[in-house]
């Protein structure tokens, strides 16, 4: 059976399932970005059990393996990653301001391009 859930409900896990579907986006550093990403998802501390309340303080000691603690989810069966998708802007080099929000689509209401160096 499919059912749809309000994103809300759904992203603070306030309802039940055997499936979720979902997408992240990553961005450079992978050491920050990839724990404060899924540390950030309230649904993700509901569903998978770790020891939440330990973790953030290790990872922000750098202590927190990030590449063992993410295989630990993927074998443990939480995470199940179906592709990856590089995604970079043409001549980024000179935009500033621009970021992500948390769909995957780029905010640009802040961006603006650096004056050409002299």
């Amino acid at each position: 059976m499919t059912r749809q859930v309000e994103y809300a409900r759904g992203y603070y896990g306030e309802t039940e399932s055997d499936l979720w579907l979902g997408s992240i986006n990553f961005t450079p550093p992978l050491e920050y970005s990839l724990f404060s990403m899924l540390y950030d998802i309230p649904l993700l501390r509901h569903c998978i059990d770790l020891p939440w309340e330990e973790d953030p303080q290790r990872w922000r000691q750098r202590q927190l393996p990030m590449a063992e603690w993410c295989q630990q989810l993927i074998e443990q069966g939480y995470l199940h990653p179906l592709f990856h998708h590089w995604l970079l802007l043409h001549d980024q080099r000179s935009m500033r301001g621009v970021s992500m929000n948390s769909l995957g689509w780029f905010d640009f209401k802040s961006a603006w391009f650096a004056p050409p160096q002299p």
